[in-house]
């Protein structure tokens, strides 16, 4: 309880600043067409998003690439459209719960997967402190 009202101070203190969030999401469950399955290791994603802009984008060790930022009544959902037209998205609630969907057409063929997992809020000028 105490976490979420932690989350609950950062994001009322970020509307008031209006500075941006950095959302780091760690997914340790995995599942496909065949199974819901523990991860071997965990799979990392990282945000940034300003709603007062609409901006955000997505943190790789290669750079960081644009995302769609839908705000939602009680979290943002993330979208990307990859370069071969493959839906990826990234949906968070209020409380850090987060899924991630991929989509993915390979070989002519549809190969579905979703990542489960738990995001922290930070503010974005601590986040590189």
């Amino acid at each position: 309880m105490m976490k979420i009202f932690k989350i609950f101070i950062i994001v009322v203190f970020l509307a008031v600043q209006s500075a941006p969030l950095i959302i780091i999401c760690n997914y340790d469950k995995f599942a496909s067409i065949q199974k819901v399955d523990t991860v071997v290791e965990i799979f990392q994603l990282t945000f940034t998003a300003d709603e007062e802009t609409s901006e955000a984008q997505v943190l790789r060790k290669n750079g960081t690439t644009d995302v769609q930022l839908l705000p939602t009544e009680g979290g943002f959902t993330f979208i990307k459209v990859n370069e071969r037209g493959n839906v990826l998205t990234t949906t968070i609630d209020k409380y850090g719960k987060s899924a991630h969907s991929r989509n993915t057409i390979l070989d002519s063929e549809l190969i579905p997967s979703q990542f489960y997992g738990k995001c922290d809020y930070k503010l974005y000028i601590n986040a590189f402190a």
